[in-house]
């Protein structure tokens, strides 16, 4: 998982202009694209997360905080948490703050699900 900038100081900022349900303030992203993909390239495929519980369905999985593994040497405390798997996105990667942890396995395998629900994999 990854912390996002604030602001972004890409000459592309335009297109990270947000509009009606996006997800528009800082918060945690997973990454979700394979480090193959990601390999030699400065984006990476994210799903933002929040710690707004309520939204949790089938497809906005629930990720309990001892579920959330903070990276060593990061002080991020987590806490309840929901990826927002219907909000997948790329990252400039050149933009990402810093890693904050990583998922256990069984989050990984919940948030995994999530997203072949949104887009119908089967």
């Amino acid at each position: 998982m990854y912390d996002p900038p604030r602001e972004s100081n890409s000459e592309q900022s335009a297109i990270l202009v947000t509009s009606g349900s996006e997800q528009s303030q800082p918060r945690p992203f997973i990454i979700v694209s394979r480090d193959l993909v990601n390999r030699n390239k400065n984006t990476a495929v994210g799903v933002p997360m929040s710690t707004r519980t309520q939204k949790a369905n089938s497809y906005r999985i629930f990720l309990p905080a001892e579920e959330l593994i903070t990276a060593v040497g990061s002080n991020y405390v987590f806490v309840n948490s929901v990826a927002l798997c219907d909000h997948v996105r790329v990252l400039d990667l050149n933009q990402v703050k810093r890693r904050i942890g990583t998922l256990s396995a069984t989050a990984c395998a919940a948030v995994g699900l999530g997203l072949a629900f949104v887009f119908d994999l089967r």
